[in-house]
């Protein structure tokens, strides 16, 4: 009975099925699921009697993945110790590792079956339940905080601690999400897909995540809209572009606060803020330019950096809001350095080895660079929920380099 029910194709699509299915939780939730869908990988394992891991670790492809992480993990983790917080060493080195074995099971599944309509199906409609929950906390304003659903402003913020974690989890998988309905419009899945992607992004209120979000479906749509789709596409989005703007609602009020830079919590004579956070994190940086800080940095180990330049006062002594810079003010110079590398090897390893499938190749290209983009103004990939998010797709994409031919299921 159970050999029949552990089938080979059970457990391969086990694997990237429960870590689909947790990705809309928190952090407990993620590592919980993710924990399950590694433990039906080592099964597989054994069925398969380890050909498909030994031939994956063997391979350049996997030996590159694991050396970039290993540049960024490591010099935090060393820098983390050398501070004397064994405890938070241990917490950031296991977390990342974690995290980071998606990467390898998802190039071990090349050599299994997997039932990739099912994976699409429960995608589509978790997603599409995210879509729901987006529009009623924009429309209601709640939370869930714990056990308890509490009143917020109106944005969305998912089951996530922050809506800007939302937003950011949310923009690893736009790119995809968006240009599936430009390659397979006729299927359902893509018109939930990209629906529920776009009401998430609006709703999350983040004018980086919605001004890249835009840009990437200009992009996409140039690319592979013909020309009387590609006229209507730009028409309508002129207009709902002009709408959004011109009239009053709390997307045109976010914008309008950001561009005057009038927001309700600046403090510094900054243009922005971040600016500021960027100055004390960059002179917190030159202190530490080879070893780094280490991980686990709170507002009194950031307080001396903030005096240094004029801002001992300000309640917001925040990290730096620029994840390259924050890798190097905990790592040192090797770390941003291994995460650039590791987004750029990302992005031409797709362009290189994925089906000559056009959508799907530069949707999956695209979310490097989106995630790089990102990251520019946020802590993005030190955030646990958005880093699983880049790792799951991360590892889907070094899956699908596999195939030589379309698959119809994608």
């Amino acid at each position: 009975m159970s050999r029949r029910f552990f089938t080979t194709e059970r457990l391969a699509t086990a694997v990237p099925l429960f870590a689909i299915l947790v990705a809309p939780l928190g952090v407990a939730g993620q590592n919980i699921g993710l924990g399950i869908a590694l433990l039906a990988f080592i099964i597989l394992t054994i069925q398969d009697k380890a050909r498909s891991l030994k031939s994956t670790l063997a391979s350049p492809t996997a030996q590159q993945y694991l050396l970039l992480w290993g540049l960024i993990i490591i010099p935090i983790t060393l820098a983390t110790i050398s501070r004397g917080d064994t405890t938070e060493a241990s917490r950031f080195f296991w977390g990342y590792i974690f995290a980071v074995t998606m990467g390898i099971a998802g190039m071990s599944l090349r050599s299994f079956s997997v039932n990739r309509q099912r994976l699409l199906n429960v995608s589509a409609g978790i997603l599409g339940l995210m879509g729901l929950i987006a529009l009623s906390q924009i429309i209601c304003g709640w939370k869930i905080a714990g056990s308890q659903i509490l009143p917020q402003v109106p944005r969305a913020q998912g089951f996530y601690s922050h809506p800007l974690t939302f937003a950011y989890a949310t923009l690893v998988l736009m790119p995809w999400s968006l240009a599936r309905p430009m390659g397979k419009p006729r299927e359902w899945q893509s018109w939930v897909l990209a629906a529920s992607t776009l009401v998430i992004v609006v709703a999350s209120q983040s004018v980086t995540v919605i001004t890249l979000t835009a840009l990437t479906m200009a992009v996409l749509a140039i690319r592979l809209l013909p020309g009387k789709k590609l006229l209507i596409f730009f028409l309508i989005g002129t207009g709902v572009l002009v709408t959004v703007v011109s009239t009053p609602n709390s997307i045109s009020a976010k914008l309008k606060a950001v561009l005057s830079g009038q927001r309700g919590d600046h403090e510094t004579d900054y243009a922005d803020d971040r600016m500021a956070f960027w100055h004390a994190n960059w002179e917190m940086f030159k202190d530490a330019p080879v070893t780094g800080h280490g991980s686990g940095l709170d507002t009194s180990d950031r307080k001396p950096y903030y005096e240094k330049i004029g801002l001992g006062n300000i309640k917001r002594m925040y990290e730096s809001h620029n994840m390259f810079l924050q890798y190097a003010v905990e790592g040192g110079l090797v770390a941003p350095l291994a995460l650039f590398a590791f987004l750029a090897w990302w992005s031409v390893r797709l362009w290189k080895f994925l089906p000559t499938r056009k959508w799907h190749r530069l949707a999956l290209v695209a979310t490097p660079v989106v995630v790089a983009l990102g990251g520019l103004t946020q802590n993005s990939m030190q955030d646990s929920e958005v880093r699983y998010m880049v790792l799951l797709f991360c590892g889907f994409g070094l899956w699908f380099t596999r195939d030589n031919s379309p698959d119809k299921n994608s």
